[in-house]
């Protein structure tokens, strides 16, 4: 990978921490879930519950799309 890609990318794993995560349901049809990450390099970790439909969707097919999420930040209310 090209050195200024990487570094551009890790610049944006390190500012933030929410993904969108989009897998493929069973039945053929798109989800996106928002997940919080970590990252070590350009690996990347989350959490799922085995049981959850997140889980589900990669155990049967493990092609899936990540998205950097389009909330920086929050606000408190």
């Amino acid at each position: 990978m090209d050195e200024t890609l990487e570094a551009k990318i890790l610049d944006v794993l390190k500012h933030h921490h929410l993904m969108v995560l989009a897998t493929i349901r069973p039945d053929g049809s798109p989800q996106a879930t928002t997940v919080n990450y970590a990252h070590e390099d350009l690996t990347l970790y989350f959490a799922a519950d085995a049981a959850s439909q997140k889980a589900g969707n990669i155990k049967l097919n493990n092609k899936g799309h990540l998205e950097k999420h389009p909330i920086r930040r929050f606000m408190r209310v």
